[in-house]
């Protein structure tokens, strides 16, 4: 027999998960206003944390395993995230979206070419210009700094984003009823900023790693220099391969955190391409 304690947490998500999709069909352009703020801001903090190992209360003062100082937490730009995600992204998604499910031919097939060609192609392009735009916006910057930054992001965004964002919208658009298909946009974004989390702790390890053998490469070197001084300085291979591994890891982070989309660019863009 069942007992009521293991019942009781299932009964509760149950709950809470009929009273979400009742909201979603009274009041679905709100609920996912609040459900995209949610979604960004912990897209944003995975990021953060996660990606680009910043702290709350970091004051520079802390090293990462590379040697470089950690950042304090930027709630700036959490809060200019959480703002495009709810008031900016959240409608202007709701009302592509709406505008998608009204492209219908006889045929399934051309049904859905026409929606991926009309997503890809028009929706893509123009909500990431919007994401940077909105951000620098935000940021104070202005209109000429706007231009020059969505120019220089555009391209590599927009085409990292089709290949996670193209195969989604497959998906969304056979599988996928269309109250939920936002959601599951942005759930793909989240999960992408969490594989790059991932990832980027990995990297750390191995950085770590290549830290202690640098450090023991280097202390050996210093005791042959002191047990004979007169001699020349040993070619340090075991410094210079350190050295170059740690390099070579610190350029696996930097595309980690950049051009695979991660930090600042993944949390918006990886999740603000429906």
């Amino acid at each position: 027999m069942t007992s009521t304690a293991a019942v009781a947490p299932t009964s509760f998500g149950r709950r809470v998960l009929a009273a979400y999709l009742r909201q979603l069909s009274t009041r679905p352009l709100r609920t996912k206003m609040i459900t995209s703020t949610v979604l960004f801001t912990v897209g944003d903090s995975i990021a953060q944390f996660g990606i680009e190992g910043r702290r709350f209360g970091a004051d520079g003062t802390e090293v990462d395993q590379a040697g470089d100082p950690i950042e304090p937490w930027d709630a700036p730009r959490a809060a200019r995230l959480a703002f495009y995600g709810g008031f900016i992204f959240a409608p202007l998604a709701h009302t592509w979206l709406g505008f998608i499910e009204k492209i219908k031919y006889p045929s399934k097939i051309r049904t859905l070419a026409t929606r991926l060609a009309v997503d890809q192609f028009l929706w893509g392009p123009f909500i990431v210009c919007m994401f940077w735009g909105c951000n620098g916006i935000l940021e104070g910057k202005s209109i000429s700094e706007v231009k020059q930054k969505v120019e220089m992001a555009f391209l590599p965004v927009y085409m990292r984003s089709m290949c996670v964002f193209g195969p989604t919208a497959a998906i969304n658009f056979t599988l996928i009823p269309p109250q939920h298909r936002l959601t599951l946009a942005q759930t793909v974004g989240l999960g992408w900023n969490t594989y790059l989390s991932y990832l980027n702790h990995v990297n750390n390890k191995r950085m770590a790693a290549a830290n202690a053998v640098l450090s023991s490469a280097q202390a050996l070197e210093a005791d042959e220099r002191a047990k004979a001084p007169e001699l020349p300085a040993p070619s340090s291979a075991e410094v210079e391969a350190a050295e170059a591994a740690i390099d070579e890891l610190r350029k696996r982070r930097d595309k980690i955190r950049g051009e695979e989309g991660g930090g600042a660019t993944g949390a918006g863009t990886r999740m603000g391409v429906a």
